[in-house]
């Protein structure tokens, strides 16, 4: 059954970029997006576990940048969107304060790598020009955006919540196998 693993993994990768895809339609879908298409992140999680998370993401990743209109919804995805498979390992350090602090910091560092590398390397000219000339107006933005993962953890545990209580058995009984 090494088959079913593979047919789940691709078809979480494929709804994945279709959600992508949308990140051009709407100007919002550009955060939107991203954090939407992450989410199916969870059930590869729970039925095969991290490394195919992984992979999951490496799929969409690529193919949002090769194929997708928004480049920064692309960026965005490519440099935040793995974080439902880093949340199991940050969720094993003790401490909710210590938790909160490392959280902070992943998030922190991600955004400013994600628009560092945007503005100053790959000069994407629509990203440039999205930012103020104002320090503090871009800085009001990135601790805007980092607050708002924040809240995206929180969604990551009730939505993980969803899958493995109310979903997860659903699924279950629908697709039993027939011996």
């Amino acid at each position: 059954m090494k088959s079913r693993p593979v047919a789940f993994c691709a078809m979480m990768a494929a709804l994945s970029v279709v959600i992508m895809l949308t990140g051009g339609l709407v100007p919002v879908f550009t955060y939107c997006s991203p954090l939407i298409s992450s989410l199916l992140l969870i059930p590869v999680l729970f039925e095969y576990g991290i490394s195919k998370a992984w992979m999951v993401w490496f799929v969409t990743s690529v193919l949002s940048l090769l194929i997708g209109a928004d480049k920064e919804a692309a960026f965005f995805y490519i440099f935040l969107g793995w974080y439902p498979a880093l949340k199991p390992l940050v969720d094993r350090i003790p401490g909710k304060a210590l938790q909160l602090i490392v959280k902070t910091i992943i998030f922190s560092a991600a955004v400013a790598a994600m628009y560092g590398l945007t503005c100053f390397v790959f000069r994407i000219g629509d990203i440039l020009n999205s930012f103020s000339s104002s320090k503090w107006i871009n800085i009001g933005f990135l601790a805007a955006l980092v607050f708002v993962m924040l809240l995206y953890d929180m969604v990551l545990v009730r939505a993980a919540f969803i899958y493995r209580q109310r979903l997860l058995p659903v699924l279950s009984k629908t697709f039993k196998k027939k011996r």
